[in-house]
């Protein structure tokens, strides 16, 4: 790793004994996250909604891939604000099923409401 650091860093980060050290500190040094970086993050994911005409399918992969996107710099959402957000993320002529999902007891999880959505759609 310090192979392809810059020199004037190297002798900061040489007293770092194995490599998965080096790699924590650095991490915690420069990885940081940004409060805007995951305001944007997250209010990306809370206002997000599915276009008329756009794919079931397509849409809970993008649902998905914010919820990655967020877990990825610490932000882990709950099951419930998950399911919350997806749910409203819904197009206007999915009303009724907004209706259903919401109050059915067997959609805890991202995954039960996919599969619930994906059935549907189909």
């Amino acid at each position: 790793m310090l192979s392809s650091t810059r020199n004037d860093l190297i002798s900061e980060f040489e007293e770092y004994q194995p490599a998965s050290e080096l790699w924590n500190t650095l991490k915690l040094k420069y990885g940081s996250i940004s409060a805007t970086k995951l305001r944007e993050l997250t209010m990306r994911f809370d206002n997000h909604t599915m276009k008329e005409g756009q794919t079931m399918k397509h849409h809970l992969r993008v649902m998905s891939s914010m919820i990655r996107e967020l877990k990825a710099v610490g932000h882990n959402l709950t099951d419930e604000q998950q399911v919350l957000v997806v749910l409203r993320s819904l197009p206007k002529s999915w009303d009724d099923m907004f209706m259903n999902m919401t109050h059915n007891s067997n959609i805890n999880t991202f995954l039960d409401l996919s599969h619930h959505l994906e059935l549907e759609a189909e």
